[in-house]
């Protein structure tokens, strides 16, 4: 194949999965046989794919931005137009009022003149404008048909389900986070996957339904500790401790804190760490040892308070005093006593 026939192999494949993966090597193998000056055209194809590729942070926003310029200044008034758009769109996500209202308009106008970019100029103006984003993201979805647009199909329906959130509809919520999990799923896209799982399981407790919850939000932990993803791994094992800690499972709430311990660890995240501590002081009190609740704190406080913010160590402090109510000062006392003894002195 030649280089076009390469972007356009490129621009049909999704961009989830083992599919993401080889569309991102192919990419790369294109950009080291391609000649931007001679084909600014393909370039820009290529640039376009690769940033839907790639997660959208500023760096590769201002990146948008410069070849936005470029497009015009080679007369490529069609890519430029979609470039204005994708740019529109994931800025308008982060922070609608960034957006320039008069540019996105005019973008806008440009591309139902021309009758192109249908999926497009309908996201762009859902981000920027929240209160229409039901309308416009379910009209995008006619247009995101092809293979080349399943990534984009899985993000409207996470978009959507916000929306359908927003306006109280619960069935048509769940209804978009489930065809956004079966589509992470049919690619096995491990991030996407974990992402909707976690969606899916928050959906139900925030409807008060801990039970159908579990399930995803442990599929979710599974992914992220795969991916090693310990920022999520930090979020769903603080969520899913409490639901094993009210349901007495204590062989999970240990797996749980050990994840906090040692992702937290990882991060740095000292406040996950203290969390983990506190989690093991309480089920040692469940348990009925009440001394090991307290030498677990104790020794927390003593091993972590020349690396750990003082704001974190005053939370192992507290549960401390929680515990001294909670038990009365002189039995208090009395372990509290044992443990710094055991831990030297605070």
């Amino acid at each position: 194949m030649n280089v076009q026939e390469q972007i356009e192999t490129l621009e049909a494949t999704a961009l989830l999965g083992t599919h993401k993966r080889q569309s991102i090597e192919l990419a790369d193998r294109i950009a080291l046989q391609l000649d931007a000056d001679e084909r600014p055209d393909l370039a820009l194809r290529l640039l376009i794919r690769r940033f839907l590729a790639s997660p959208h942070i500023p760096e590769t926003l201002s990146q948008l931005s410069t070849a936005e310029a470029w497009a015009t200044s080679e007369g490529e008034t069609s890519l430029a137009l979609e470039l204005q758009l994708i740019w529109c769109r994931y800025v308008g996500l982060k922070d609608p009022e960034a957006v320039p209202l008069d540019v996105l308009d005019q973008a806008v106008d440009e591309a139902q003149a021309v009758g192109i970019l249908d999926a497009e100029w309908r996201l762009a103006l859902a981000a920027v404008h929240p209160s229409k984003g039901l309308v416009l993201r379910e009209e995008a979805l006619q247009y995101l048909t092809g293979p080349g647009q399943v990534h984009d199909r899985l993000l409207v329906h996470l978009e959507l389900a916000s929306d359908r959130n927003k306006g109280a509809d619960i069935l048509g919520a769940l209804s978009h986070l489930e065809q956004a999990y079966e589509l992470a799923s049919a690619h096995q896209d491990p991030t996407q996957m974990c992402v909707c799982a976690t969606r899916l399981g928050l959906h139900y407790i925030e409807r008060g339904l801990a039970e159908n919850a579990v399930g995803y939000l442990e599929r979710a932990l599974q992914l992220a500790i795969s991916e090693d993803n310990d920022l999520q791994v930090i979020v769903l094992a603080t969520i899913l401790s409490t639901i094993y800690l009210q349901a007495g499972k204590h062989e999970k709430v240990e797996h749980a804190a050990d994840l906090l311990l040692v992702a937290g660890a990882r991060r740095a995240n000292w406040f996950a760490v203290v969390d983990g501590h506190i989690l093991r002081s309480s089920l040692s009190l469940v348990e009925g040892d009440a001394p090991a609740a307290i030498e677990r704190l104790v020794r927390a406080i003593v091993r972590l308070r020349e690396l750990v913010p003082a704001a974190a160590i005053n939370l192992l402090k507290g549960r401390l005093a929680e515990l001294r109510h909670q038990l009365g000062d002189d039995v208090f006392d009395q372990h509290y006593r044992s443990a710094v003894g055991a831990n030297q002195a605070l």
